[in-house]
């Protein structure tokens, strides 16, 4: 009886020792690489930029990381010169869930310039208090533009469902200064103008979409691209392409459910775009969700379950 107690007692903390190295272990992973915020994500490399460009788009992260994290993989190895993310990176605005993006970032992201645009978990917590503190700290401006080649790229922040006064007069003024310079304009935000789905408006009230598309229209703008459907669409509209991202990461809405992202190459005068559909693997997406909850959510769970968890254990042995 007393050799039974001691295997048991041995049993006990070789189990609770090994959870706990395992846990550690797990959260320490990733941890040395080098992390870079804001602007420094945007840096490019010494190469002077041409006409002819290939990028890529994504959206709707939220705590996806088993799909994310070999999407962008993926967009890191596949020669885009760089790519934009359309917001919902984080759950909820909190710092310790953009620091746990970021290391999951810097372990995909290779060399490739990353433009980001807020969506509206970014920006709000738990108790729906709005702030753009930690996305201006890690991602940079909510919006601004840049270009590449004769291409320009303009990028908004509507994580609101809507754009500010302040924000539409930038606009315009923006499009008037670049529509003589380029001959591309593109446009990103996170909440589409408009919802294709009959009967969803899950997109800008009615009169700030409406103002906007036809905004576009004025300045010919060539492509509008957008996220928080979770839902792939490409729709043409007075000459305005419009096209909805499909998720990266979170859960899909569509009829047909997948997830993705968007490429869309500049040559010359030309502009092509294309869907890239990604088959659910849900044993990646069970350990991102796994190494997620333990990182973030609750990193004690795991010891204490198994704290807790041995009483189980001496009525199993009796």
């Amino acid at each position: 009886m007393i050799k039974k107690f001691r295997r048991l007692y041995y049993l006990r903390w070789l189990f609770l020792c090994t959870a706990l190295a395992l846990l550690f272990i797990g959260l320490l992973l990733g941890e040395g690489h080098h992390l870079l915020y804001g602007p420094a994500l945007q840096k490019r490399g010494s190469e002077t930029p041409s006409n002819s460009v290939r990028f890529a788009v994504l959206s709707d992260l939220h705590k996806g990381w088993g799909v994310f994290k070999p999407i962008m993989k993926e967009i890191a190895k596949d020669g885009y010169s760089f790519a934009i993310i359309e917001g919902d990176i984080v759950p909820q605005d909190r710092e310790d869930r953009y620091r746990f993006f970021f290391r999951q970032l810097a372990t995909v992201r290779g060399n490739l310039p990353l433009y980001f645009a807020p969506g509206n978990h970014d920006i709000y917590d738990k108790s729906n208090n709005y702030s753009l503190r930690n996305f201006h700290t890690y991602c940079g401006p909510d919006y601004y533009w840049f270009s590449w080649g004769n291409a320009a790229f303009v990028v908004l922040n509507d994580a609101q469902s809507t754009i500010s006064e302040d924000q539409f007069r930038w606009l315009e003024t923006t499009l008037l200064k670049l529509k003589g310079r380029f001959t591309h304009i593109l446009v990103f935000m996170h909440v589409p103008p408009l919802d294709p789905r009959a009967g969803k408006s899950y997109c800008l009230p009615e009169p700030s979409g409406k103002r906007f598309m036809r905004l576009m229209e004025r300045f010919r703008i060539d492509y509008v691209v957008s996220g928080h459907l979770h839902c792939y669409f490409r729709e043409v509209i007075n000459g305005v392409t419009y096209i909805g991202c499909p998720s990266a990461g979170g859960t899909p809405r569509c009829s047909n459910p997948s997830y993705g992202y968007i490429q869309i190459a500049v040559h010359g005068q030309g502009l092509k775009d294309s869907v890239v559909k990604v088959e659910n693997n849900w044993w990646l997406q069970l350990k991102g969700d796994i190494r997620y909850e333990l990182r973030v959510r609750m990193p004690f769970f795991l010891p204490l379950t198994v704290v807790m968890g041995q009483p189980f254990l001496y009525l199993f042995a009796a």
